[in-house]
């Protein structure tokens, strides 16, 4: 076995990248130029290395494949979210019948895995089928309880029609499983190499001898350590051989992990990366533009440097552990009352932000709800900041100040570790030291084994986006607060706050049989079911999301922007689809 060699030429402090403890019987991997090598960030929790480089099994609980091997795949189709297109890739449409219980999906021609394999009607009822059998029972593998709650059976018609019947009508059916955007969607797996595998929770989809993973993507995975993973273009795509569309110019993909905001802008103002996950520092984003000609962002030269994402940020309460300060609602009205918004605003986004006290992006779709409904944030205060309403509301649910200046009651202070996921590190800081001077003893604490944290519910309360959220319609946000959706403790889930009442069970059943264009009936239950929420505290908006991604146009152009929106630049952010499509379209600027 001899070691597997990688040259990326002009690289900067990667090209001294040593790549050691890969070992293969395969040839060296040949020598691509810097012009044709895109390199990004990964997905690595704010570590400098990437997490579980050897899995790249998507439904694996403990595997991440956002470190580089999701562009092995591709979805059915992805929503354009700045446009509103639905693209059409490893399928070319779908309809549902008039009660919404069947969606049949019809599949693209000529679409191949990797290994020559035709991909067809047979791995997208595979896939769907070993979710739904796992769903029923385990359910130890990603997604695989949301596909046991929406799906009844899959059928196989033809080699390119696919027939899936559901538990009961949904009409948001597609939007939630066969169109990947955001946290939406599922990676198709092949059939042909699965049906073999003994326990797909625990496969990890990768072996260098066998060429694993197999995808039906431009590029494959042709080394993965924790420095680097590296994937080359497939000549043989299928898609340029179907005349779909052209071979992208990139040769080489390279995803690494950066480590913090101050490396991402160090290396981004170096050369050394095309695009970072989000820099969390407006002022370190300006400093990139400022200080490096060849870099630009979504917004050009301005503020944010970015996107408004669909993923606002919450304060989180984990609401199954009860002996928990914030099972008691008063206290968690308490800390709602603590949290100045507009403060962390001015403080870590300079002004450029939006205080949000609504568990919704500020999409135009989405708008036109929150502002219908604007009179329940009145009536509940769930904007206001008044630390003596807090006090009173602490002192009513029977706790003392201590010597400590902190509340406690039988011993027990209200607060404890505050889990901050990596990208909203300057938010939690802030909301931090608001808590502490409200007389909570909350605790920073901001590791790469948070994320995982407070997914799996050990945490008591956590700060966090709203993965699996709406986009333009309210009820995906709503589904993250119902029985059905409240994942138990140690099961890690997106859904965090761990909530559910039994009334807005009843009401986003009703929401969720009505087609999304008929908001006017739709409005009257998301007012019903909002405000049994901001009653309840469920948890504490704080502000809206802002992707702020600077890159580097240096070594490739033709980056999405405002006027040509044909995806967004956080390439580890999404499972499949945009971070792709970034890759297909940039062009070679030498």
């Amino acid at each position: 076995m001899r070691m597997r060699r990688i040259a990326v030429a002009a690289v900067g402090s990667l090209a001294a990248m040593a790549v050691v403890g890969i070992s293969t019987a395969a040839a060296d991997i040949k020598d691509v130029p810097r012009s044709k090598t895109f390199i990004h960030e990964g997905w690595s929790q704010g570590a400098p290395t990437l997490k579980t480089p050897n899995n790249a099994n998507y439904y694996n609980l403990a595997g991440e494949y956002r470190n580089g091997h999701m562009h092995n795949f591709e979805p059915l189709f992805w929503f354009n979210s700045p446009t509103g297109e639905l693209v059409p890739w490893l399928a070319e449409g779908f309809e549902m019948n008039d009660d919404f219980t069947e969606v049949t999906v019809t599949l693209r021609d000529g679409a191949k895995w990797a290994d020559g394999e035709a991909f067809d009607a047979e791995d997208v009822a595979f896939t769907l089928n070993m979710l739904l059998e796992n769903g029923r029972g385990a359910a130890d593998m990603r997604k695989a309880k949301e596909v046991a709650n929406q799906v009844e059976t899959v059928e196989v018609v033809d080699p390119l029609t696919v027939r899936i019947t559901l538990n009961s009508p949904d009409p948001r059916y597609p939007f939630r499983q066969l169109i990947n955007y955001y946290g939406h969607g599922l990676v198709w797996v092949p059939e042909h190499i699965w049906k073999d595998v003994d326990d797909p929770a625990a496969f990890t989809w990768y072996d260098d001898e066998k060429g694993w993973p197999v995808g039906t993507g431009a590029w494959k995975t042709v080394l993965a350590s924790p420095e680097q993973i590296v994937l080359d273009r497939r000549d043989d795509w299928w898609g340029a051989e179907t005349g779909f569309r052209p071979l992208p110019e990139v040769e080489r993909v390279v995803t690494v992990g950066v480590g913090d905001n101050a490396r991402r802008a160090e290396m981004l103002i170096n050369g050394e990366v095309d695009a970072t996950f989000i820099i969390t520092s407006l002022d370190l984003a300006a400093k990139v533009i400022e200080t490096r000609e060849m870099s630009d962002s979504f917004s050009g030269d301005r503020a944010p440097y970015g996107y408004l994402d669909w993923w606002p940020h919450s304060l989180y309460f984990n609401h199954l552990i009860e002996d928990s300060p914030f099972a008691d609602k008063r206290v968690r009205k308490a800390v709602r009352f603590a949290v100045d918004r507009q403060q962390v605003i001015d403080f870590v986004w300079n002004g450029g932000n939006q205080p949000n006290p609504w568990p919704y992006p500020a999409y135009d779709p989405l708008v036109w709800y929150m502002d219908q409904s604007a009179d329940l944030v009145e009536k509940h205060q769930a904007d206001v900041t008044d630390l003596d309403a807090s006090a009173r509301l602490m002192m009513e649910a029977g706790y003392e100040k201590n010597a400590d200046g902190f509340w406690e009651k039988d011993g027990q202070c209200a607060g404890g570790p505050l889990e901050v996921h990596q990208a909203l590190a300057p938010v939690g800081q802030v909301v931090v030291q608001q808590l502490r001077n409200a007389g909570f003893c909350a605790e920073y604490s901001q590791t790469p084994e948070s994320f995982d944290k407070f997914r799996k519910g050990e945490s008591l309360w956590h700060i966090f986006g709203h993965n699996g959220g709406s986009i333009f319609d309210p009820v995906d946000t709503l589904r993250m607060y119902i029985s059905a959706n409240r994942t138990p403790i140690g099961t890690a889930t997106m859904f965090v706050s761990r909530w559910a009442h039994p009334e807005v069970d009843e009401i986003y059943a009703r929401m969720a049989l009505i087609p999304p264009e008929n908001r006017d009936e739709i409005l009257p239950l998301f007012r019903e079911a909002f405000d049994i929420w901001f009653e309840e505290a469920v948890e504490v908006p704080i502000e809206q999301a802002y992707h702020t991604v600077p890159v580097n146009t240096e070594y490739w152009t033709n980056w999405p922007d405002e006027s040509n929106p044909y995806a967004l630049t956080c390439i580890p952010c999404f499972i499949s689809g945009m971070g792709t499509a970034v890759l297909h379209g940039v062009q070679a600027a030498q």
